[in-house]
């Protein structure tokens, strides 16, 4: 198998598993709308962040804001690696909790890789605690993370803003290229490339990724694959299948099973 993903504990507001891959296994650029943090056990991973290539060796963490745009290849070695995925919900929670931060939107990191031992030992912690004190493992990573400089958020032109408005609304349908620019209220060339610039991927390219966020968000809380299929408008399940493997390594029915087996 070019990828084996061993859950580990999944919930609404956290997915934590254990990642193998070998050489033939890759992810193209894509995206998440929660925190995603990987602590490299071994072997080399390349990803690309915000038009940079960079090489992940054993011992790093990557992070990734809510919604950066990225992608990732694998040595032919082979690697193992420990991943996160936290929502902002959950961020925020803690956060408010504690008084830990004035600003009530959720932080947005100095993201890519990070040398960071204790965070890195952290993730370690937490993907081996036993599940009585996963709680306690948690916040220990949470509060080696807050420690990470935060930086603003790059601010996005009332145009794409608009644009990405009436994506979020109908996840449930493929959006035309020309509705998005009338959105927008800019000629399609001049979307195309105002958005690409922006966001690091084309329209059509992002609002696939944000429908699979969705497709995600539902297989997690117990839905079925066909049916997360058929509202978020994918009539073809061979198509809905293919897209949901090509972001996030699985297929939406294995991703389903073993979420429902750690649970």
């Amino acid at each position: 198998m070019p990828l084996t993903c061993e859950p580990l504990h999944a919930s609404p507001q956290l997915d934590l598993s254990w990642v193998r891959a070998n050489g033939s296994a890759h992810f193209a650029r894509h995206t998440h709308d929660e925190y995603v943090l990987g602590a490299n056990l071994c072997g080399h991973e390349q990803i690309w962040l915000d038009g940079r290539e960079l090489e992940v060796p054993p011992g790093q963490v990557t992070l990734y804001n809510p919604l950066a745009i990225q992608a990732s290849e694998f040595a032919e070695g082979g690697v193992e690696y420990i991943s996160l995925h936290l929502s902002t919900q959950a961020m925020s929670q803690v956060i408010g909790d504690n008084n830990l931060r004035s600003t009530s939107q959720p932080p947005s990191f100095e993201q890519g890789i990070l040398h960071h031992p204790a965070l890195f030992s952290a993730l370690l912690e937490l993907a081996q605690a036993p599940d009585d004190q996963r709680e306690q493992a948690l916040l220990l990573v949470l509060a080696q993370l807050l420690e990470q400089p935060s930086k603003s958020p790059a601010e996005h032109s009332v145009a794409i803003a608009n644009s990405l408005a009436l994506m979020r609304a109908h996840l449930d349908l493929r959006l035309e290229l020309d509705q998005l620019a009338q959105a927008a209220g800019l000629s399609k060339y001049h979307f195309v490339r105002c958005f690409k610039k922006a966001t690091g991927l084309a329209p059509l390219q992002y609002h696939m990724q944000l429908r699979l966020i969705e497709a995600r968000r539902r297989l997690r809380i117990g839905r079925h694959p066909r049916d997360v299929a058929l509202d978020l408008g994918f009539y073809d399940q061979s198509h809905f299948i293919t897209a949901y493997r090509r972001v996030h390594g699985v297929t939406p029915q294995c991703y389903a099973a073993t979420r429902m087996n750690s649970r």
